[in-house]
């Protein structure tokens, strides 16, 4: 056996801890009964989409129609596919199919045999393959899915699945249109009258604590998909007065970027409400789900005076900053509250996940490393098949170090356990045993 089977077996072996999912778990699967539907579930959608020149949009918007018959999607289905099937998006399908499905090639006849396994799919069955992949705990970005649930997970009536811990997405509580809206849904979820900023404030912070109580084991913020990642100082009283303008009137509304003064002293505020709680704190960076995106806005370098103020936060930077990869390096090399989050880039761009970690090992503390996050809804079998793709993807990168000479063998099976489980593990302090 040769250095990258060696390490390959070995890391195959290894228990996971899933940085980032969007599963809720009972009852969140989607209930596909049409096959074409359920296979561009995801992010190959989006490869799809980039391959559709000419296909208008409600003409590809067939596809992801469940009412739609099978026969009537497959040909521009198939023309699609066959311009897609080699990206890192489509082979996650493809592990999909030969791992859940038993089909080793998507033709039209195939199709039959995954309409026929759909009506199969049960609870018992979607948490078979989480832990038939090793994933020993998850990280889940979910309670804004909650709806009218949400009260009931505060008071510990709706409980998630045990391998789940919950993230507090902070979007929603400093949106870039803001409006009485935010502040109504925290009152009603805490109980209280707001009448200030102050108010609202104190309401916010109990809510965090409230969910901290139930498990939550860190903050989130994807806001990167709205506006520039780069938060500004802003004096008190420029925020105060655009929250008393919303709060006085109900017909109110701060758009983009108008808003931005009391969105940007809202965010500094969470992650003081961070600091004091001892919660670490995920950011998006880079890469955006979707297309025509605008990723400049997203790179995590616009985070350094946020890292530089709030020293006493720890960071988890996802996605690889990706294509930003420098930056990112930069980040975590300065600044020792940041660690570097692979969660989604093994599947936006194999080879720069290689190089990120190669490069990391060889510019800053392994420490700082958080391997895997499969970063997919209720489809577990996806996450499981993104995670094979990121094992290959850590073997192939330790094998580079070894015929390097930079590490031996089994300093890089340390390497590959720390990067999938004990960092992750240490950093959002689950405690979990492996």
């Amino acid at each position: 056996m040769n250095i990258f089977s060696r390490l390959y077996d070995r890391i195959k072996e290894m228990p996971v801890i899933d940085c980032h999912e969007h599963m809720q778990g009972l009852g969140g699967r989607p209930n596909y009964k049409e096959p074409i539907a359920s296979l561009i579930h995801g992010y190959v959608s989006s490869d799809l989409q980039a391959a559709a020149f000419g296909v208008t949009e409600s003409e590809f918007a067939t596809l992801q129609d469940e009412n739609v018959a099978t026969d009537k999607k497959w040909p521009l289905f198939d023309r699609l596919w066959r311009a897609t099937e080699h990206t890192a998006y489509a082979r996650v399908t493809k592990l999909v199919l030969k791992n859940h499905y038993g089909i080793d090639k998507l033709t039209r006849d195939a199709l039959e045999g995954v309409r026929a396994k759909l009506s199969e799919q049960t609870d018992e069955s979607y948490f078979e393959i989480i832990d038939s992949a090793g994933i020993e705990a998850m990280l889940v970005d979910v309670l804004g899915w909650l709806g009218d649930d949400f009260p009931k997970y505060l008071s510990g009536e709706f409980r998630f699945p045990e391998k789940w811990r919950l993230m507090v997405s902070l979007p929603s509580l400093h949106p870039t249109v803001a409006n009485r809206g935010t502040i109504d849904e925290v009152a009603r979820l805490t109980d209280t009258s707001i009448t200030s900023l102050d108010g609202f404030l104190d309401a916010v912070f109990a809510l965090i604590k409230q969910c901290v109580a139930q498990g939550a084991v860190g903050l989130k913020d994807q806001s990167a998909y709205q506006r520039v990642i780069s938060y500004d100082l802003v004096p008190r009283a420029d925020a105060e007065r655009q929250f008393n303008r919303i709060i006085s009137n109900a017909n109110e509304t701060l758009g983009w970027p108008e808003g931005r003064p009391l969105n940007d002293f809202l965010f500094h505020r969470y992650m003081e409400f961070a600091r004091d709680l001892d919660l670490p704190v995920q950011l998006h960076t880079g890469h955006m789900a979707g297309i025509r995106n605008r990723v400049g806005k997203t790179n995590a370098a616009h985070l350094s005076s946020v890292l530089e103020v709030h020293r006493d936060v720890n960071f988890d930077l996802f996605h690889g900053n990706w294509p930003y990869l420098g930056d990112l390096l930069f980040l975590g090399k300065n600044y020792p509250n940041v660690s570097l989050d692979l969660c989604w880039l093994h599947i936006i761009d194999p080879d720069y996940s290689v190089e990120l970690l190669e490069r990391a090992t060889k510019t800053l503390p392994h420490s700082k490393i958080h391997g895997f996050g499969g970063d997919y809804g209720d489809v577990p079998e996806y996450a499981a098949a993104h995670l094979e793709i990121a094992r290959e993807n850590i073997a192939v990168a330790l094998t580079g170090l070894v015929e390097g000479r930079w590490i031996d063998e089994e300093e890089a099976v340390d390497l590959a356990k720390s990067w999938l489980f004990d960092n992750p593990n240490r950093f959002f302090k689950l405690g979990i045993g492996g």
